[in-house]
């Protein structure tokens, strides 16, 4: 039997509801922490006019994020502490009630979630809708929902679009503590920033003179939907998590004739192959070479690789 829609698992995280569009939910959230008593849905729906049904579904979601907390009467809500300070926020004005909204939220998994995956630089719509996924702990079939979530930060200014289709927080981008800081794109994966990373320490590694530097890996906060202060990232980077000035890369010109030694009195001196191969022979010095030499060099290196691969027992492909 597969597992309902309206059900959760019992790790999942609760998502808004996708049966109303996420600026009309933030009417009712208003109404809701405006509210001086106990409201339901009818209460809700006489006072933004949208369908009453709809408005039930709404104070779910702003329930497990502290804003309201359950009434003696079923199916009736009161505005928590926090709630309240947002409804006072949003008498003043609407731009003040959404910067008080986004304080409260910040610190919410969902803001928490979209803080570390944008912490490099703007990412795609998926991208994040993808993060909020896996943060709710929630199956494939939610993605309406994570969508949802997703538009209802862009109305309230937690996430900023920048009209090439990628989205940045609403702080600017910031650098996670204790990891280093690369060059590499925001929609890398997991698995090439940690290789960045490892490159990153042991290049730092190798210039401190064999001194040993060791960065203990970044913990995961603990997920608590009623604690909006946790895991709050420092936007601080010590001076040895510094980029290095990038140096330009080019070509090396070819070697000048110099003067080479002669050989010793062997009577083969062009078979001391260490002596014709030191030092080495860059790409450069190849430019030397006519095009028949430059075949001839290529199918000598070809039977070179093929018998040292006979003598180590690999077969050359």
């Amino acid at each position: 039997m597969s597992k309902g829609r309206s059900l959760l698992a019992p790790d999942e995280r609760l998502l808004p509801t996708y049966k109303m569009r996420p600026e009309l939910q933030l009417s009712v959230y208003e109404v809701a922490c405006s509210a001086a008593g106990p409201v339901g849905a009818a209460d809700l729906a006489e006072a933004t006019g949208l369908h009453v049904k709809n408005c039930g579904l709404v104070p779910a979601f702003a329930l497990s994020t502290g804003l309201l907390v359950p009434a003696h009467t079923h199916a009736t809500y009161l505005p928590s502490a926090k709630g309240r300070a947002v409804g006072r926020a949003f008498k003043e004005s609407r731009q003040v009630g959404l910067e008080a909204l986004r304080q409260r939220w910040r610190g919410q998994w969902f803001g928490r979630a979209l803080r570390e995956r944008t912490g490099r630089g703007p990412v795609t719509r998926e991208g994040l809708v993808v993060k909020l996924l896996e943060a709710a702990r929630a199956d494939r079939h939610r993605i309406r929902q994570a969508q949802v979530l997703l538009d209802l930060l862009v109305a309230v200014g937690m996430v900023v679009p920048d009209g090439e289709g990628f989205l940045s927080w609403y702080e600017g981008a910031y650098y996670l503590p204790n990891r280093g800081q690369s060059d590499q794109r925001a929609g890398a994966s997991p698995a090439e920033a940690e290789a960045g990373q490892n490159a990153l320490f042991e290049n730092r590694a190798q210039d401190q003179s064999g001194t040993e530097h060791e960065t203990p890996p970044r913990q995961q906060a603990a997920a608590d939907p009623d604690n909006e202060n946790t895991a709050e990232e420092e936007n601080v980077a010590s001076p040895q998590e510094e980029q290095e000035e990038p140096v330009s890369a080019k070509v090396p010109p070819p070697r000048r004739e110099q003067p080479v030694a002669p050989p010793p009195e062997t009577g083969h001196g062009n078979d001391d192959l260490l002596t014709l191969l030191l030092p080495p022979v860059l790409l450069a010095d190849l430019t030397r070479l006519s095009a028949q030499e430059v075949l001839e060099l290529h199918n000598h290196l070809r039977a070179v690789t093929a018998l040292t691969a006979k003598l180590r027992g690999r077969p050359v492909r």
